[in-house]
């Protein structure tokens, strides 16, 4: 596996040193990452809340049947970076889920403006009703 650093600069003119990973993304280990605070289930559907972060532009949030998230995930982006909380429907009833967040900025790199993600936090478990 091979990783190369590239310096970023944020739409605010910050630089940041951001490491293109395998899946496709950078990433920024630097960046602070949000806390799932509580995970409330309801029929077929999961609200996620979590600890806002300062300083970013949204959040990117990973649901799976699987605890590596290597099958059946579904991933949803929250646009709003002063949103806490999402509710997402459609899923099993009676199932258990595991849900992880990240946050992301946007940057510049090599003229192009990215995502910059930080790193996935703790996942944690819910089952529907």
């Amino acid at each position: 596996m091979t990783t190369t650093t590239k310096k970023a600069t944020t739409t605010k003119k910050a630089a940041t040193k951001a490491k293109y990973s395998r899946s496709g993304a950078y990433i920024d280990s630097t960046q602070k990452k949000p806390t799932v605070k509580k995970l409330t289930k309801g029929k077929k559907s999961v609200k996620i809340t979590w600890k806002k972060v300062t300083g970013i532009a949204g959040y990117q949030i990973n649901i799976s049947r699987s605890k590596k998230f290597n099958k059946e995930s579904s991933s949803y982006t929250v646009n709003k970076k002063s949103a806490k909380t999402k509710t997402i429907k459609g899923l099993k009833a009676k199932k258990t889920y595991y849900v992880r967040i990240r946050t992301y900025k946007k940057a510049k790199i090599n003229g192009k403006t990215v995502k910059v993600y930080s790193k996935w936090s703790a996942t944690k478990s819910v089952k529907t009703k």
